[in-house]
């Protein structure tokens, strides 16, 4: 299988990449803010509902599962929010751009639209997890949205890590296009596994409408991240 739990903490090591995006678990960390033109689109996830553990611990990319003392709600609560304090951290570095340069602009205007489509896909994630507490069954082991989840947790993970070195690099008026794009490509292989694994996500599983109704909104952002990303800058 090429996951082994929803709750897996991706190494970029063990992809080859450097990890770079810091993650803080203080309550100090910045809220979701709509980025151009996803302007109604903010998530609720909080820090105050949804903290990392005081003691937050590195695993692999095949990661464990969570430990006996952690319930599975606090677990996808726990995946989610490293996600959305990653993505708070991302908008907090675009929120200092100021090139004057024209074609610095330009690149900085198209990096805010992806965190943009980022953050909508963090929205539309939180739509799905919420139901954890519901359907719990879905999230476990070999849960029908289990493998799905973790692909796209994995891989919005790593874009936003991605996004986070070129913010840095677009602040200090270096971009690294070439590495740009390669970051990109040595993980796009996660958000195939992801797509692949939500086209077996259906009825039959005996979901919810609320629950469709998320994932079909979850599919909309998904796809369409992919679609920005892959877009040309400027």
């Amino acid at each position: 299988m090429w996951y082994k739990s929803l709750f897996d903490t991706p190494s970029m090591t063990a992809m080859k990449l450097q990890n770079s995006a810091m993650l803080r678990d203080d309550a100090s960390s910045p809220q979701m803010f709509a980025l151009d033109f996803d302007d109604d689109a903010v998530t609720t996830l909080d820090v105050d509902s949804f903290k990392l553990p005081s003691q937050a611990r590195e695993e692999s990319y095949v990661g464990t599962i969570p430990r006996d003392e952690v319930s599975l709600s606090e677990a996808v609560r726990e995946r989610h929010a490293a996600l959305a304090l990653a993505i708070a951290s991302l908008e907090t570095i675009c929120e200092a751009f100021d090139s004057v340069d024209p074609s610095a602009a330009a690149a900085q205007g198209s990096l805010r639209r992806r965190v943009g489509s980022l953050a909508v896909m963090c929205n539309a994630l939180e739509g799905v997890a919420s139901f954890v507490d519901e359907r719990d069954d879905l999230f476990a082991g070999d849960g029908a949205l289990a493998a799905y989840l973790a692909g796209i947790y994995m891989w919005a993970g790593d874009v936003a890590e991605t996004l986070t070195v070129l913010a840095c690099d677009l602040n200090a008026l270096t971009p690294n296009w070439a590495a740009f794009r390669d970051r990109l490509s040595e993980v796009s292989w996660i958000y195939d596994m992801a797509l692949a694994e939500g086209r077996r996500v259906n009825v039959t599983d005996g979901l919810s409408p609320d629950i469709l109704d998320a994932l079909d909104e979850l599919r909309v952002a998904f796809v369409g991240l992919k679609h920005k990303l892959d877009e040309p800058f400027g």
